[in-house]
């Protein structure tokens, strides 16, 4: 008699607990994918770069044959701005046409440069423009401590205007 009991309380316990999953996941929703959307945004960019020091190789770096990490290095959202190093002048504005990668919203432009070793004792600088149709959208200026290693990020906004949308 108490097998019984046993099963029968087995039975209702494990066959409502069942039904429950099957029912709760019949009634779920199903997510589907969404499609990326495609934040580019249109238009001719331009960056200017102007450095207050002469570009120098980190003695400090680690250097393999794989890694030939450059001592000058400015990414847009993570995409490479080709710069050659070597064209970098203390003073000289450096103009690279084409541009692409900006996106509506937030973006972000790292900049990694290695100020020469001998002027340990002096502030660094590098002044970044940046240009949308000849229209300036960022002019910032990011510094380095006494020699130090220029590594820094300057976040910006690019809110692209809709058609049809009016200012009240």
């Amino acid at each position: 008699m108490r097998f019984l009991l046993v099963l029968t309380i087995w039975f209702f316990i494990v066959g409502g607990l069942w039904g429950y999953i099957s029912y709760r996941d019949d009634k779920r929703q199903q997510i589907t994918a969404s499609a990326p959307i495609d934040l580019s945004v249109d238009g001719q960019f331009s960056m200017e770069v102007t450095t207050t020091f002469s570009i120098e190789a980190d003695p400090f770096s680690l250097t393999t044959s794989e890694n030939n990490a450059s001592s000058f290095e400015i990414k847009l959202n993570g995409n490479q701005i080709p710069i050659d190093a070597e064209k970098v002048q203390r003073g000289q504005a450096i103009r690279h046409e084409g541009v692409t990668g900006v996106l509506a919203g937030h973006n972000e432009i790292y900049i990694s440069a290695s100020p020469p070793h001998s002027e340990n004792t002096i502030e660094h600088g590098v002044r970044v423009k940046l240009y949308q149709d000849n229209t300036l959208l960022i002019d910032k200026t990011v510094w380095s401590s006494q020699g130090a290693l220029l590594s820094e990020t300057i976040s910006f906004s690019h809110l692209q205007s809709e058609e049809g949308s009016h200012d009240h």
